[in-house]
């Protein structure tokens, strides 16, 4: 009995948690572009776009190697706080200058290194990041 009870924990932790999953995405046509939209609120990035993300506060970014990325930021923020956005190890991808309220920013990059990076608001590093996810095909 102990012994089907610790392999059905173990399956649910594996089925919870997605160990060994890779995340469904789709292939973009050629000369396709993958894009993606955040919205600061609450001093947090919440995905707007694919749906996939929607509603996710700092949602995981995934995208294949050589992929064309285009992300929004569009910064909803009550207050006048002034956001940022970049990601590690891809000086490419940070926006070129600081998100006021009601604005918006756009950057615009090849997915050229696969692997886990970090995208973050530089200027509220503790609770704007999330996971740029870079996957080989």
């Amino acid at each position: 009995m102990h012994r089907w009870m610790g392999l059905l924990s173990s399956l649910m932790t594996v089925g919870i948690l997605g160990f060994g999953c890779t995340p469904a995405i789709s292939d973009l046509p050629p000369g396709g572009v993958r894009e993606i939209v955040l919205i600061t609120s609450n001093m947090r990035f919440i995905g707007e776009k694919p749906d996939s993300i929607k509603g996710l506060e700092n949602p995981d970014i995934i995208v294949y190697l050589n992929d064309k990325v285009k992300i929004t930021i569009k910064n909803r923020e009550t207050n006048l706080i002034i956001h940022d956005f970049a990601i590690s190890n891809y000086p490419e991808a940070r926006a070129k200058q600081a998100i006021r309220p009601t604005e918006e920013t756009t950057v615009e990059f090849t997915a050229s290194r696969p692997g886990d990076f970090t995208y973050y608001c530089r200027n509220h590093q503790t609770s704007m990041y999330g996971r740029f996810i870079v996957l080989r095909r």
